[in-house]
């Protein structure tokens, strides 16, 4: 069936701000069975991330001193890239993957891994037939979830006098300081901060009681929780996080309706710019199939003849189209074949190794860019 022939369901998208707790959600909801039932994205297709993976578990492992009763849950475990560092160093795991094509990979590799969306329910049964873990994962996951209270209530029920929470996502001041619009998108339910995170903790009897800057996804918090009776002090971190986003205008309208009407003069020039390389012919290439590439893609009303194809490693993505617009995703390894005079980095948070990518394969030869926050060639 070529692209024309399908049928795309097509949903509103527009993100919404919580002026009291800094909580950002989409306010048009897509089932997580929609978008789970068939999930597309390997976190191990990036070097990058898997290595940023091993050197987490690696501290970890170190810092908490495990025992061999000690078992590590982490939820939305994708393919076990992660959690086969853990085994590697004899610690027991159990990953929650509610994607059963990605869970399936993961089993097949040896990881023990269920299909299951994590909630309040979801973590009675698990404590009634493991107990607590000394070490609960949720990595980009608390973004992705409809009901985030009862995903933290589930965290909370899972929470043992020793157990530490682990919680990575991108920060909503991102958008702010940073117009990383494109991280906008269906799967992302919720847009976090340091601010909503501890108003979410400390509702559920959990306590925040640190914060680590990533460079992950363009700038990310880890977050550190433990039951809020759980002998632990706060780090200076949490209060300076919370003092730099209320400054940076997280709770400020006017911030807001800022970065929207830079967002559509982005959306213009992007726009223009692709269609004038169509005209003057160029061929230019997306490269990594990325949601980013599909909030921006639809965003800016491409057509579809302006990008020639978009590339990806992941196998999961490639012979399938960029909805709604039938742009066709090929494997990266086939754009040494059709003669690129532009590339277009989708994916720019890893941008780092995709140029790399790119180099070994043309060289000079091509020129590479990134649209997001604004259409610019990239250098080496």
């Amino acid at each position: 069936m070529s692209a024309e022939d399908e049928l795309v369901e097509k949903f509103p998208l527009h993100l919404k701000i919580c002026s009291q707790c800094g909580l950002g959600q989409v306010e048009d909801v897509v089932q997580p069975e929609t978008i789970f039932s068939d999930y597309r994205y390997l976190s191990s297709i990036s070097t990058s991330y898997v290595e940023h993976a091993h050197l987490y578990v690696r501290s970890v492992f170190n810092d908490l001193d495990f025992r061999p009763t000690d078992w590590v849950l982490e939820i939305a475990s994708n393919d076990g890239y992660l959690l086969r560092h853990f085994i590697e160093l004899g610690v027991k795991v159990l990953g929650l993957e509610p994607a059963a094509n990605v869970a399936e990979l993961a089993l097949k590799a040896g990881i023990p891994t269920e299909s299951e969306f994590f909630g309040l329910e979801r973590a009675k049964d698990i404590l009634k037939n493991y107990g607590h873990p000394r070490l609960i994962i949720a990595n980009n996951v608390l973004a992705h979830v409809p009901d985030i209270q009862d995903f933290i209530a589930g965290l909370s029920v899972l929470s043992g006098p020793e157990t530490l929470i682990s919680v990575e996502n991108p920060s909503v001041m991102n958008l702010i300081l940073a117009d990383q619009f494109d991280t906008i998108y269906h799967e992302h339910f919720s847009y976090l901060s340091t601010f909503s995170v501890q108003y979410l903790t400390n509702k559920f009897g959990l306590k925040l009681y640190n914060v680590e800057d990533l460079s992950t996804h363009g700038g990310s918090n880890r977050y550190w929780i433990k039951r809020s009776s759980a002998q632990e002090v706060e780090s200076d971190s949490v209060a300076i996080k919370i003092a730099q986003e209320l400054e940076g205008g997280l709770l400020e309208q006017s911030e807001w309706s800022a970065l929207n009407s830079r967002v559509w003069e982005m959306l213009i020039n992007f726009s223009g710019w692709l269609e004038k390389s169509f005209v003057t012919g160029k061929k230019v290439f997306g490269y990594g199939a990325a949601a980013k590439a599909s909030t921006l893609l639809n965003a800016a009303k491409v057509k579809k003849e302006w990008l020639e194809a978009i590339v990806d490693s992941s196998h999961e993505k490639q012979g399938r189209y960029m909805p709604s617009l039938g742009i066709p995703i090929l494997p990266a390894q086939s754009l040494a074949h059709l003669n690129p005079t532009d590339i277009l980095i989708f994916p720019w948070n890893i941008r780092v190794e995709l140029i790399k990518q790119i180099r070994k394969e043309f060289g000079s030869k091509v020129r590479i860019w990134q649209a997001v926050p604004t259409i610019r060639e990239l250098s080496d």
